[in-house]
């Protein structure tokens, strides 16, 4: 799979996914000790023209990775368009991730990529920064805290 990558910089895509008490479903990835949201790499081909990404292309590939990596037994509300973090990955690498919340509404999530990934919590998102979460979710940690402690 060739990933996308835009000035330089790496193009991933992932959802929050978010329960009725304002916990957030993350999954505790093995090699980099921390939380992160369910996504990925945006490769090229979730893109209907590569040179102009467009947020449905992002969505494309938020979805894809949502269910490789908790399965396809989940259904999930339609994703609303959070915005997008630049950061620098664990391996300090240039990277901008486009977010997508959602709910799911039928069916339980499981760790489907069990190789890269040792647990799957819900944890309350206005006490995300007592636990390692992942860089890019670090940097939104702010933005999500405002938009759900105004719920």
């Amino acid at each position: 799979m060739n990933n996308l990558y835009v000035m330089g910089r790496r193009i991933l895509a992932g959802c929050l996914v978010v329960d009725e008490n304002n916990r957030i479903l993350l999954l505790f990835r093995r090699d980099h000790k921390h939380y992160e949201t369910p996504g990925g790499k945006v490769a090229v081909s979730d893109c209907l023209d590569p040179a102009k990404p467009k947020v449905d292309d992002f969505a494309r590939a938020a979805r894809r990775e949502l269910f490789e990596e908790l399965g396809n037994s989940i259904k999930v509300e339609p994703l609303c368009y959070l915005g997008c973090v630049d950061f620098k990955t664990p391996i300090g690498k240039p990277a901008t991730s486009h977010k997508f919340l959602t709910k799911i509404f039928e069916g339980k999530p499981k760790i489907n990529e069990p190789k890269q990934f040792s647990k799957l919590e819900y944890l309350p998102i206005k006490e995300l920064q007592k636990y390692p979460i992942s860089p890019d979710l670090r940097v939104l940690l702010p933005k999500l805290q405002s938009l759900f402690n105004s719920n």
